[in-house]
């Protein structure tokens, strides 16, 4: 059950399911590892609730939180949810490079391949950065959208995206 998530959740480095050149790379999937404090499931509806310092890796994706519920529908995961103070996703891709994401909350939503990350979220990726009250990310499509047009209770200012992008260095004469 989670296994699918986690596949889907690592799509950055995917190729496109069904089609001849994945099927020929496809591998088996990797192993799950969960640590946490304390899980729950519920045997009848396949969720589970797991709390305390959780940790979730497989291959070079690993997901940490103070609790993560799974979600199923069907016998297929259907959501994830991570909270935490904050929230941490990392993953290296097979081109080693390195992406990083943490929030308050994370819900991944496995049939729209869409992490929503909330609270102080943050995405980093090779040679650029997005800070927002909310993140969007279509694992799929590897499209990012930031901001949410909300205020901030605080200080009664509209809520900003902030991006850093770092330019490429021109090749040594």
């Amino acid at each position: 059950m989670l296994l699918l998530a986690l596949l889907l959740l690592a799509p950055l480095t995917a190729t496109h399911a069904g089609t001849p050149a994945a099927k020929a790379t496809e591998k088996a999937p990797e192993k799950i590892y969960i640590n946490a404090d304390r899980m729950q499931l519920n045997i009848e509806t396949g969720n589970s609730v797991y709390t305390g310092n959780v940790r979730i890796s497989q291959g070079k994706l690993v997901l940490t939180g103070d609790r993560v519920t799974v979600q199923q529908s069907n016998d297929e995961v259907e959501r994830i949810t991570v909270t935490g103070k904050p929230a941490h996703y990392n993953h290296v891709t097979d081109k080693g490079e390195t992406i990083q994401a943490e929030s308050e909350r994370m819900v991944y939503t496995a049939s729209e391949n869409k992490l929503v990350m909330t609270i102080n979220a943050r995405l980093e990726q090779p040679d650029h950065m997005v800070s927002s009250q909310k993140i969007i990310y279509d694992t799929e499509k590897k499209i990012i959208i930031a901001g949410d047009t909300g205020t901030d209770l605080e200080t009664g200012e509209n809520q900003r995206v902030k991006i850093t992008l770092t330019p490429k260095k021109a090749p040594a004469p």
